[in-house]
């Protein structure tokens, strides 16, 4: 995943009011604003994830994607059964994605040992899992949970440092993490604590290990959108990203971290590269400049007081 990144700026200046350039959202920023506003009746996991692909790569074909997920559906619920339980519909589920066969043309969904996290970004779409049957820990849980939402399950995403699960709820209300990098079977808390660090704080906070709500879930896909941008250098419009994301999950770690990534990356192009002694910068450019190092500053300080700490390298 896109690195995160705190400089540390020797403020040398006195501190000038932040100036603000008014310029027009990007169609990146109105297409996940759009998504993120629209009713609660309207939103949908599926028609989400291909119009994140669509933006990170114009083309993607989300006919094949679609066929491939009514497939996986209409196989499970022909193994699930007349009047399944939830039991038999995930047990049904973890078949049509996991085990090969006519449902999925004798190809089954695998964990991609060669980038498990995504770091090559375009690995993190759907429309990649689909085409290349290989996965990470953001394609596979975003995958079972569409295939488990058609089926009538009561799912959403949770989070853990640098890697999503997908969270299911039973009829009797009890919530149960299902591991899609480890064929979508439960796994407990505990495991994800030794395996993934991460603070008390994080999860009293509700940063991580916390079911996210239908909306906070799509908010969550929409990460990836803020990470192509960075990736781009478009480190403007990833700000903006980063702001639909927040105003829907305000205690996303995550997206706060990767928006102060965009910070730096404006100090960089616009400062450091240009001026290696901050002396040289020119006086009319200085509150320019204090703004995006404290801007940089916050959202890292913003982010640790949620209880969030830097992954381990």
């Amino acid at each position: 995943m896109f690195s995160s990144v705190r400089l540390c700026i020797v403020a040398i200046f006195t501190f000038f009011a932040p100036t603000t350039l008014s310029a027009a959202p990007s169609s990146s920023t109105l297409a996940t604003r759009s998504t993120l506003t629209r009713p609660t009746s309207q939103l949908d996991y599926y028609a989400t994830i291909i119009s994140i692909d669509g933006l990170i790569d114009p083309t993607t074909k989300p006919d094949i994607t679609k066929a491939m997920i009514d497939r996986l559906v209409d196989a499970a619920r022909q193994m699930a059964g007349p009047n399944p339980t939830d039991a038999y519909k995930l047990s049904a589920i973890r078949k049509a994605i996991y085990v090969a066969g006519a449902w999925n043309y004798n190809r089954a969904f695998e964990y991609d040992r060669a980038d498990p996290f995504g770091k090559v970004l375009t690995n993190r779409l759907l429309s990649t899992y689909i085409r290349t049957r290989k996965g990470n820990c953001v394609s596979m849980p975003i995958l079972f949970l569409i295939v488990a939402d058609r089926m009538g399950l009561n799912v959403h995403l949770a989070t853990a440092p640098l890697h999503l699960f997908v969270r299911y709820t039973d009829p009797q209300g009890v919530d149960h993490n299902l591991e899609a990098t480890s064929g979508g079977h439960e796994a407990r808390t505990e495991w994800y604590r030794e395996n993934l660090p991460m603070t008390n704080r994080a999860i009293e906070s509700g940063v991580y290990m916390r079911t996210l709500t239908k909306r906070e879930t799509i908010a969550e896909m929409a990460t990836t959108v803020m990470d192509y941008l960075l990736d781009e250098h478009r480190y403007q419009e990833a700000i903006e990203v980063a702001d639909v994301i927040l105003a829907v999950l305000p205690r996303d770690a995550y997206t706060m971290v990767k928006k102060g990534s965009a910070f730096a990356g404006q100090l960089q192009v616009e400062f450091i590269d240009k001026y290696p002694n901050p002396a040289l910068i020119p006086s009319t450019l200085r509150p320019r400049y204090q703004m995006l190092a404290a801007a940089n500053e916050k959202a890292f300080k913003d982010a640790e007081a949620l209880g969030w700490q830097e992954p381990a390298k």
